[in-house]
């Protein structure tokens, strides 16, 4: 029980942290960059919806670590939405009312902003974690997490294969094969159905460089 407390105690901590306050600012700065929007209203809001969600228990026991990427991810996934939705408030022909009713078109979309729709997302952001962590301790080589985080930091693909010290082709290849192995990891797809799909892509490449020889 004791125990239990101090790692609740340390989630609470956690969300006080000033390196999270400003991976939400970056987070929020990225989405709201030329939208018009408050940066500063979309990391708020998604600081109060990830303290509400902790608060109704949402977050599965894990360590320290693992809450603190599930914080990133619930509210990366609120700002994306909130800016959605912000965005189609802009739009003049939205807010017009429907004919003969006294109900804007906005009003007929679903609502995006759902915390519960954000955590959902944000669990399997986790486990694609979670199997990303464990890719990269059977296949040491590959670098799937710097990949990864590089992605996440939207690097170019230029940047990435200079960080990683590989040709710009290695980096789109490496990173096709680290997605079929999450989707495997995961259960979303047959490993049968990946190789496939990297042997159509090679036979297509050597196609290509075929007919390029010919011209």
């Amino acid at each position: 029980m004791l125990l239990e407390q101090e790692l609740l105690s340390s989630y609470e901590e956690t969300l006080i942290r000033l390196d999270y306050r400003q991976r939400l600012e970056k987070i929020a700065r990225k989405y709201t960059r030329g939208t018009g929007l408050s940066w500063e209203d979309a990391s708020q809001i998604a600081y109060l919806k990830v303290f509400v969600a902790f608060q109704a228990g949402k977050f599965r026991q894990g360590t320290v670590e693992q809450f603190y990427y599930w914080a990133v991810a619930v509210a990366r996934c609120v700002i994306i939405d909130f800016v959605r939705k912000e965005s189609l408030r802009k739009c003049q022909s939205l807010d017009d009312n429907i004919p003969g009713t006294d109900m804007s078109l906005l009003d007929t979309i679903s609502d995006e902003f759902s915390t519960l729709d954000a955590i959902e997302r944000a669990d399997l952001i986790m486990k694609t974690l979670e199997s990303i962590y464990q890719l990269d301790k059977y296949y040491p080589h590959r670098n799937y997490l710097k990949l990864w985080q590089a992605k996440v930091d939207s690097k170019t693909q230029t940047q990435i294969a200079t960080e990683l010290r590989i040709s710009q082709g290695e980096v789109s290849k490496r990173w096709q094969e680290l997605l079929g192995r999450i989707a495997e990891s995961l259960g979303l797809v047959e490993i049968k159905d990946i190789k496939k799909k990297l042997q159509k892509t090679r036979q297509q490449k050597t196609a290509d460089i075929r007919s390029t020889k010919q011209w």
